[in-house]
């Protein structure tokens, strides 16, 4: 069972640091596949890194050829440095405060908000994104809504919020830990979203801390659903595969750096790979019912086409692990984060190297997938074309 052929398409673009490149190239190859004009996704969603490539899309949703050549070339001009501040006087400093911290138990320097300075970041987003794009691409009908998550940290109400600036059909919502808030989206969302824990500084918004969105969202297809997706295409940043305990040869015990990687891992994964687990079981039990039943529930079919990188990208990563600055190739060392699997390296490594070839690789994916996607793409209608509606559900958990 599946939605009907002009079912809004939504786009679910979740974190992965470094690893985000792999969507910019899946876009790109997408972009291709389909006749010149405005983006066939009526709800883009993205969280972490996914959010910045989220918000480029959204801003440029009238010319879909343009925002995916546009997105593809900022990653393939990227460096590290573009990113985060790793010169020695920058590191070197908050490796001090760190250590002054420590050993003092905050008494002599204030407590440290992060390990790199990530300014860099928010300078590069005001080049490459046109925030007030965004609202006048949802004007022009180009658009249907654009969502950005982040957890906040503030208070004793830790949660996923969603922001999204959507058309007048979209409704804010409330679920356990999760709610989305109607608004515009500017840089100090998407700055906040991208913020990994430790890593960057927690991002201000509305007298409220917040830091990297995949925190807190269990539910990563939701913002989606809720702002009127039927059809979704997810662009995940780990492959698929996964061994057998019985197959794994014995391990040391991990490194600081290896269970860094692991958390990540968690954090930008696992939570999808549970949703989509979800989604599929709900959508084979409303397979089951009929046609009167279903009219008596809430719940729809959502159709989904998941795409995963056909290599392991922590393998990329360790063959342009060379590329990062001394500092972090020292930091990493120090923390047993050189060598071994490069899981932690292949989350940050903001080389065009390494980017690039993560490009290349999600653009093969997307034409090796071209007839799944095709089919995803049957009759979209453009999103100014869909009648308003209330956000449909997929799941008592959406």
């Amino acid at each position: 069972m599946s939605p009907e052929p002009s079912a809004p398409i939504g786009l679910v673009l979740p974190g992965g640091g470094a690893r985000a490149a792999y969507q910019a190239g899946a876009i790109s190859a997408i972009a291709g596949m389909l006749p010149p004009g405005r983006s066939p996704f009526h709800v883009i969603a993205g969280q972490s890194a996914g959010a910045i490539n989220a918000a480029g899309l959204a801003c440029r949703a009238g010319d879909f050829r343009d925002a995916a050549a546009r997105m593809v070339a900022a990653w393939s001009r990227l460096r590290v440095s573009d990113v985060m501040r790793t010169d020695l006087p920058s590191t070197g400093r908050r490796a001090l405060i760190w250590a002054l911290t420590a050993a003092s138990g905050g008494w002599l320097v204030e407590n440290p908000r992060s390990f790199f300075d990530n300014s860099p970041l928010a300078e590069m987003l005001a080049r490459e994104i046109d925030f007030r794009g965004i609202e006048t691409a949802i004007a022009r009908g180009d658009l249907g809504a654009l969502a950005v998550t982040a957890s906040v940290y503030s208070g004793e109400s830790g949660q996923a919020v969603t922001f999204f600036a959507g058309g007048p059909e979209n409704r804010e919502w409330a679920r356990m830990r999760r709610c989305g808030l109607r608004g515009s989206i500017g840089p100090e969302h998407v700055m906040a979203s991208a913020a990994l824990p430790y890593l960057f500084p927690a991002q201000e918004i509305g007298g409220q801390f917040y830091g990297d969105g995949a925190l807190r969202l269990t539910a990563p297809l939701s913002p989606a659903i809720r702002l009127g997706a039927r059809r979704l295409l997810v662009i995940a940043a780990r492959d698929p595969e996964v061994p057998a305990i019985g197959q794994m040869a014995p391990s040391a015990y991990p490194s600081l750096a290896e269970i860094a990687g692991h958390m990540l891992d968690i954090l930008f994964n696992d939570h999808l790979d549970t949703d989509l687990e979800r989604l599929t079981r709900i959508n084979r039990t409303l397979s089951l019912f009929a046609p009167e039943q279903l009219a008596e529930t809430e719940l729809r079919p959502v159709e989904v086409v998941v795409l995963r990188p056909s290599r392991d990208l922590r393998e990329i990563a360790g063959r342009h692990a060379r590329a990062l600055p001394w500092t972090m190739r020292t930091l990493l060392r120090g923390i047993g984060g050189w060598g071994g699997d490069w899981r932690l390296p292949s989350y940050l490594n903001f080389d065009s190297g390494y980017c690039g070839e993560l490009i290349a690789l999600g653009h093969a994916d997307a034409m090796a997938n071209r007839d799944a996607l095709m089919e995803l793409f049957r009759d979209a209608a453009p999103a100014g074309d869909l009648p308003p509606q209330a956000a449909p559900l997929s799941s008592p958990e959406v």
